[in-house]
């Protein structure tokens, strides 16, 4: 039987160096020039547009300064403008309350008092037997429109008088007495009475 021993250790043999501190220097040496060439090229090929965004930047501050400028002239204009555009409307407005308050007053568009009072009398001058179906009052109450039924023909001119006599139509006269039978319930008489010039 026959056996082989190596007696050289893997140690011990000559091993074979891939790169050695000069080519490693080497190669660093090299790939700092490439990069620096490279960055220097990039430089030069961005140096046009640096210098151009330079220019952007101070034409963007000046017109910026600009903007402030106008925009504090234009909020100083136009706050006065503001103003007295509020005080013409201001005005305007007080003087279309004062004609209106003359017009009241003068009793040139009608009634200022409302129209309570005209209920109220045609309330309390009630005559039993009769009763209003419509009214109607217009031209400030210048104009007076009663609609109404009568079991009796004759109970109108008793209602007529007892409106005469209500201190709100003291100035009115009614004119217009219109009474005819109705058509539907023969025994009921319908009957218009108004006022007018």
């Amino acid at each position: 039987m026959r056996q082989q021993v190596n007696l050289y250790q893997p140690i011990f043999r000559k091993q074979k160096k891939v790169f050695s501190a000069v080519a490693m220097l080497q190669i660093t040496g090299f790939f700092i020039v490439v990069l620096s060439g490279i960055y220097f090229y990039g430089g030069l090929k961005i140096k046009p547009f640096r210098d151009e965004l330079d220019r952007s930047n101070t034409q963007f501050e000046k017109l910026t300064g600009q903007i402030e400028v106008i925009s504090r002239n234009l909020s100083t204009q136009s706050g006065s403008r503001i103003i007295a555009s509020e005080l013409q409307r201001a005005t305007d407005e007080l003087e279309r309350i004062n004609m209106i308050r003359t017009a009241l007053a003068s009793g040139a568009i009608g009634n200022s008092q409302g129209f309570s009072g005209y209920l109220e009398a045609l309330a309390e001058s009630h005559v039993n037997g009769a009763w209003l179906t419509a009214i109607n009052i217009s031209e400030g109450g210048k104009q007076l429109t009663i609609n109404g039924v009568s079991i009796d023909p004759e109970l109108v001119p008793v209602y007529i008088k007892r409106l005469s006599e209500a201190p709100v139509f003291d100035n009115s006269n009614f004119n217009t007495v219109e009474l005819k039978r109705s058509g539907t319930e023969p025994d009921r008489v319908l009957f218009v009475v108004a006022t007018g010039e």
